[in-house]
């Protein structure tokens, strides 16, 4: 889906400025009109407020100066970006502008190539402000959630290694709280593998060593890794690997995505069921799929499943601990070899995941 168009609020009292700064930009954003500052800041407060103003200095009512200081003192329209479009040409008038809030003037008479050019680069800037706000927002959150869950297993930690220095216990007892401890270990360890590996890719350093593969070959390699996990859980790993077309992907990564699948289906999979994995050619394509019988994913919980942190009302079969990042990683990995991952899920029935990728690799 294409992203929406920018909205762009002109405000000014003179029909003429509005009709050429409206056409001029009616084939690159959305416009609305305001012919004062009063209309002007009830239409920046609406529920889809713009992305960007144009504001004229010279209106009745209230002048542009107020309108932006106004605008700027509130906190629902203070991000919004404003550009002076003014006849005005005294340097204290452009100095107050500023001081005001305004990111730019355009003079009066305008350029349309200069406004233009002007409103695209401002319009740049801001969404690189808010890819920014938004990149804090989720390391703020991660930060948060990965402290929260770094919390239990640190305790256990601590309190049984206490107890361990501290008290004479039988050897099972000891075997008992060092098993423990591992496994906290373990959990903590899987948590910082996965935040640093979404920083990683949320950096942008994120690079693929693309060669040609075998995925069928790489599935059977990674299910023969996993079935020591299935067989404490009884659980019976069918293998239907279909010979599969050499394909470009970073082996690494995509090992990483199937470990993920597979894992998963043996952690929300009841003892004694069946697990079957699969791949095949179709259509350009190379699929690797993961069948389990567990308890599904309810139909309005599926959109959340690949999100950073999710906790979703399906809980793993034996108590194994999740970090809420796994799939959100698995989802960033196939996005970057320009394949899809997919889920079909009943609940009671089980759950499928499918992953994707281009025989002919990502397009560069």
């Amino acid at each position: 889906m294409d992203e929406p168009t920018a909205k762009i609020l002109v405000v000014d009292d003179e029909k003429t400025n509005i009709d050429v700064l409206v056409g001029l930009l009616n084939s690159h954003y959305r416009t609305v009109v305001a012919k004062d500052g009063p209309q002007a800041l009830k239409r920046a407060r609406s529920d889809q407020p713009p992305d960007l103003i144009l504001l004229d200095i010279m209106m009745p009512k209230m002048d542009g100066f107020e309108v932006c200081q106004r605008l700027k003192e509130d906190k629902a329209t203070a991000r919004i970006p404003v550009i002076f479009v003014t006849g005005m040409d005294d340097p204290k008038d452009e100095t107050r502008g500023l001081e005001s809030g305004a990111v730019d003037f355009i003079r009066k008479p305008f350029n349309p190539k200069v406004v233009l050019a002007r409103v695209n680069t401002h319009m740049a800037i801001q969404k690189q402000k808010e890819k920014l706000v938004e990149l804090n927002d989720m390391k703020n959150r991660f930060l948060g959630m990965a402290a929260h869950d770094l919390r239990n297993p640190l305790s256990a930690i601590c309190g049984l290694s206490e107890m361990l220095l501290q008290m004479e216990l039988p050897e099972a007892d000891r075997r008992k709280f060092i098993t423990t401890i591992r496994g906290a270990g373990k959990q903590m360890l899987n948590l910082i593998n996965d935040l640093l590996d979404v920083s990683v890719i949320e950096s942008g350093k994120f690079d693929l060593d693309l060669r040609p593969e075998d995925l069928a070959k790489l599935a059977k390699e990674r299910v023969g890794l996993v079935r020591l996990l299935a067989e404490k859980k009884e659980i019976t790993l069918v293998s239907e690997l279909q010979e599969t077309p050499p394909t470009f992907f970073d082996t690494d990564r995509i090992a990483q995505v199937l470990d993920n699948l597979l894992s998963n289906a043996i952690k929300f999979s009841p003892l004694g069921s069946q697990i079957t994995v699969r791949t095949e050619t179709q259509e350009g394509l190379v699929c690797f799929q993961v069948s389990d019988q567990g308890p599904g994913i309810p139909e309005k919980e599926q959109n959340k499943l690949f999100g950073e942190f999710q906790k979703l009302s399906v809980r793993p079969t034996g108590n194994e601990k999740s970090t809420g990042l796994g799939l959100s990683i698995v989802k960033k990995m196939v996005d970057a070899h320009q394949g899809s991952i997919t889920v079909e899920s009943q609940v009671g029935k089980g759950s499928t995941f499918t992953l994707a990728l281009k025989i002919g690799g990502p397009s560069v």
